[in-house]
């Protein structure tokens, strides 16, 4: 399926439709015919010079929660991940609105549930989510490293080798990064096409927020 008709619902750009009864007129531009996307498949983006571009997303970290020594141990982890990347690569950072209707509902089932301190936790972290959707200040941001291959070359193999390698340096480093399948990379390049409609019309399954429902959880030792 072309990545057009799920990105634009096969829109036409350019001259107007042909009048009723009569045929399009044969050659007229579409809006594909401006992209510099030609397709999305089997693990890569084709580009319409024929190069394909492999995408590692990388989940964020909380930095915050660190301690100085470890915040300097993942950075340095890094940056040796980044110097050891072969070839041409970007860092492209998205942020877009999150939804929080469904996460609110799960809350308030697990609160139902709950007993205890658990109990007590999870009401004062529900009023918490409330206050964020109710001023829409909701939002995340998503981490992509595209890795381009040899220009011209629609091969993709050596690209996705790199980038598998690139998510194993980067889980050296204690960051969790994975190669991005096919709805992923389309939701990466939706976000860019419509970003107004990107938080709302997904192209793909947003990452669900994250459940701090456990006090060991709230206060960051879990990620040690």
């Amino acid at each position: 399926m072309s990545i057009l008709r799920h990105l634009k619902g096969g829109q036409r750009a350019g001259p107007q439709p042909a009048a009723a009864g009569q045929p399009p007129a044969r050659g007229a531009p579409n809006v594909q015919d401006w992209l510099p996307v030609r397709d999305v498949r089997r693990g890569l983006i084709l580009r319409t010079d024929g190069t394909a571009v492999a995408v590692v997303r990388v989940e964020p970290a909380p930095f915050g929660l660190l301690s100085d020594a470890e915040r300097e141990r993942r950075i340095a982890a890094v940056h040796e991940a980044i110097q050891g990347l072969r070839g041409p690569a970007q860092i492209v950072v998205t942020s877009r609105p999150v939804d929080l209707d469904a996460y609110l509902l799960d809350l308030e089932r697990r609160l139902a549930e709950a007993e205890g301190a658990r109990r007590s936790l999870l009401r004062g972290y529900l009023g918490y989510v409330r206050g964020l959707a109710a001023g829409g200040e909701a939002s995340e941001r998503r981490f992509h490293v595209l890795l381009a291959g040899e220009a011209g070359r629609t091969d993709g193999e050596a690209v996705l080798q790199r980038a598998a390698e690139f998510a194993a340096a980067l889980a050296r480093a204690d960051l969790a990064a994975h190669v991005c399948d096919d709805p992923e990379m389309t939701g990466l390049l939706f976000s860019f096409l419509h970003p107004a409609r990107a938080g709302t019309e997904p192209a793909d399954e947003p990452a669900p927020a994250a459940r701090y429902v456990a006090p060991r959880e709230v206060t960051g030792h879990a990620d040690h």
